[in-house]
């Protein structure tokens, strides 16, 4: 099946900086088996590059950062075959690791600029992110539990938001404004929409004008040691920050700054 226009998602990408938009704002930017393939695309073309050093993950319009599947595209599929399900066809996407958006090992950090309403995958896809930015009146939910549905992929919010708290973005259902979630830490920055893009991209530019070995090191460690624990968690983050001190620009960093200059990164 060919995919939707090219529109449907943006990518672009300057000073180091990958800008990645939905653009699907008069369909609330809900999320269709096209659209998926188009963000897979997306992020392994961001992965691969290595001259990308921070991708900045958003949506277009006021309303909406992603509602999750776009309903009416599920229905006219269902109609066609009863057995059709997006969750079950697109299992990388919806049951990814926090971090890891479809089953990639992106290392990079991710800004996300959370322009609306975040729900069901869209939700998800703000857990991806490892700095939110959100628009003042941007609200958050997870609403399977009252249409039926399940919640596997969010199980990484326990090591994102005290535990109370993802009971209730959980087992409530309801929408839960930015400032709330400002408020327990799981925001970085609440801001009017006009400074959604400015802000995220202010952030974004401090990621790429950082050592990039030493930020992905960072990201990798720290979500290696949510997966073996404290100890292991240690010995692992001393493996992969081998690689950072053995680096040329282990070396440029000391150097630029006796030289009183800012570094030159190589990324290697």
């Amino acid at each position: 099946m060919p995919l939707e226009g090219p529109d449907v998602l943006l990518y672009e990408k300057k000073d180091h900086i990958v800008t990645i938009t939905i653009n699907r704002p008069e369909r609330m930017n809900a999320l269709t088996l096209d659209l998926y393939d188009r963000l897979d695309e997306a992020w392994e073309r961001f992965n691969e590059d290595d001259d990308a050093f921070v991708a900045i993950w958003t949506a277009a319009g006021d309303r909406s950062f992603c509602v999750g599947m776009d309903l009416k595209d599920q229905a006219e599929r269902v109609a066609k075959d009863p057995s059709f399900d997006v969750v079950r066809l697109k299992p990388g996407v919806l049951t990814g690791a926090v971090g890891t958006p479809y089953g990639h090992n992106v290392t990079k950090p991710i800004v996300g600029a959370i322009n609306g309403v975040a729900t069901a995958a869209g939700f998800q896809f703000t857990m991806m992110c490892d700095l939110r930015v959100a628009a003042d009146h941007a609200r958050f939910g997870v609403g399977e539990v009252k249409v039926g549905r399940g919640t596997p992929w969010a199980v990484p919010v326990l090591w994102q938001m005290p535990l109370p708290v993802a009971f209730e973005v959980l087992l409530m259902g309801d929408l839960v404004p930015a400032q709330r979630l400002y408020d327990v830490g799981w925001i970085n920055r609440v801001v009017p929409l006009d400074q959604l893009i400015p802000t995220a991209r202010e952030l974004a530019t401090i990621l790429a004008e950082n050592a990039p070995l030493s930020v992905r090191a960072a990201k990798e460690a720290l979500y290696k040691a949510m997966d073996v624990g404290r100890q292991a968690g240690l010995d692992a983050a001393k493996l992969i920050y081998e690689k950072v001190y053995a680096s040329e620009d282990a070396v440029e960093g000391p150097k630029a700054f006796a030289e009183k200059r800012k570094p030159v990164w190589k990324g290697r």
